[in-house]
């Protein structure tokens, strides 16, 4: 579904003519929401950012970690996410200490780096970005385009919430979180099947979540 039809639709469900410059903050809201709740693999980007301080700027559209590789080296060394708190925590212990990255953490649109990187180094930043925003210009997106409905139920939800229309509310509601959790089963299938399940501790992210492996 493109960004036209999109609009068409969510027009047509509501039957008014006078909500044409509020489609797009309904549209915009779904994704924002989306970008909250949905963590699928049409999400996942890698970028290689060189790093030569403590410091270093996340990509626009970063929403967590899942890798952070340092590159150049054999093999590829891992590097282990911390809180804020423990970060400051080893630096203190160890006086702050330059060297070989070993450790990062997320401090808004920021990565702090541990030890601070003695040279430059390359990092593979793989992530989970935020869906690309449809407009006139990107007119699709995976979402648009695997699972309509969720752009269309999330758009009607919000267009409930505007008009306060609280009888419609819950419908639309209902629709979008079942269109939601089949897509998140979608993938969990598909990913399934490639093949044999191997359960493992997340070594970055949320602590103490898990996510699957696959061993081909």
């Amino acid at each position: 579904m493109t960004y036209a039809e999109l609009k068409t639709q969510i027009a047509e469900y509501l039957n008014r003519s006078d909500l044409t410059n509020q489609l797009d903050t309904f549209i915009k809201n779904t994704e924002a929401e989306v970008n909250r709740k949905l963590r699928h693999k049409d999400m996942v980007k890698r970028v290689i950012a060189n790093a030569d301080n403590q410091y270093l700027q996340l990509p626009g559209d970063w929403l967590g970690a899942i890798n952070v590789d340092l590159q150049g080296t054999n093999p590829s060394v891992s590097l282990k996410q911390l809180s804020l708190e423990s970060m400051d925590d080893y630096r203190t212990a160890n006086d702050d200490p330059t060297g070989q990255p070993v450790y990062f953490a997320i401090d808004g649109d920021t990565m702090e780096l541990a030890p601070t990187p003695s040279g430059s180094y390359n990092l593979q930043l793989v992530y989970y970005a935020e869906i690309p925003p449809l407009g006139t210009t990107n007119t699709e997106n995976f979402l648009s385009r695997t699972a309509p409905d969720v752009y269309l139920y999330g758009a009607l939800k919000h267009a409930s919430i505007y008009l306060m229309e609280d009888e419609r509310l819950p419908v639309f509601s209902g629709y979008f979180e079942k269109a939601m959790e089949e897509l998140r089963q979608q993938q969990a299938k598909a990913d399934y099947h490639k093949g044999s399940l191997l359960l493992k501790r997340r070594t970055y992210g949320k602590p103490k979540s898990q996510v699957y492996y696959y061993k081909s």
